[in-house]
């Protein structure tokens, strides 16, 4: 199987994502910073701080992340995109640096540039405020871009850190999810990245997307994330040669990505694990 490169779930289409090595940014935003604001938005301004009176979440927030979490992609990115600007011009800094950040998991797919910024200013708005499931998301965000722009190896330790970060958050198992895409594509090299160089960090994907089914299990709700997980497994099932096991994750992938009413994308992905093992295609 020629392997194409990953966005934001395995098995992305061929030429998904729009890579730029030189603008990959470093892991940061672990700490809990004390400033408690920014004078207009702009993470520059990181330790000043405002007299803005900060509101609730607005109920769109959680809508543009069930929208991402489904795969409805272009949905969350028109809700979240005039929402998080709105935000922004209000110096509402936890709202913002979560719309922020579910944006840029949103967009990365296909131009990985376009997360970029929002990302950043969802790390800054992290550090601003030292909410921790708005570090969480920032650092998913951000590790998504250098996912995008095949700085796999800082991605995953983004990826760790924001599941280690709140271990029983509502990010947790998505946090594992996109750690196990990490080493995925760690386990590629070569020019083109198709040569299978590292086949141990195949293994390390698969032991965390086990565990992030498991987690997706214990608590009701996260049907996606399971069915992300079982992708990711019948991922690496098809890259060790093993199509039944392959067939069989991917094969209840999709039901659940059906039973759900999951956006193309998810399924588009499931399927051409489905092709290539040569199983039965599950219905999109």
């Amino acid at each position: 199987m020629k392997r194409t490169l990953l966005c934001l779930t395995v098995i992305a289409l061929a030429g998904a994502c729009k890579k730029d090595p030189a603008t990959t940014t470093s892991p940061d935003g672990a700490g809990a910073g004390t400033g408690t604001g920014t004078s207009n938005g702009d993470p520059k301004t990181a330790g000043t701080t405002t007299t803005v009176p900060q509101e609730p979440d607005p109920p769109a927030i959680a809508e543009g992340r069930q929208q991402f979490m489904l795969g409805n992609f272009d949905k969350a990115k028109e809700l979240l995109t005039p929402l998080t600007a709105d935000l922004k011009s209000r110096q509402q800094l936890r709202a913002s640096g979560l719309s922020a950040a579910w944006l840029a998991l949103s967009v990365v797919d296909p131009v990985a540039e376009d997360a970029k910024e929002p990302a950043e200013y969802a790390v800054a708005m992290g550090e601003q405020t030292g909410d921790k499931e708005l570090q969480v998301v920032a650092k998913l965000a951000l590790g998504a871009y250098q996912l995008g722009v095949d700085d796999d190896k800082t991605a995953a330790g983004n990826f760790e850190a924001a599941y280690k970060l709140q271990t029983d958050g509502p990010n947790a198992g998505l946090a594992l999810v996109l750690y196990g895409e990490a080493k995925v594509n760690m386990a590629f090299g070569g020019e083109e990245k198709e040569q299978l160089a590292h086949p141990e960090e195949l293994d390390s994907a698969a032991s965390t997307f086990i565990k992030a089914q498991r987690l997706a299990a214990e608590k009701p709700g996260n049907e996606l994330i399971a069915a992300r997980a079982l992708t990711g497994l019948a991922s690496v099932a098809n890259y060790k040669k093993s199509p039944k096991e392959a067939c069989n994750n991917a094969t209840e992938a999709g039901k659940i990505f059906t039973a759900q009413k999951a956006g193309q994308p998810l399924m588009e992905r499931v399927n051409a694990i489905i092709d290539d093992a040569k199983c039965p295609k599950v219905a999109s």
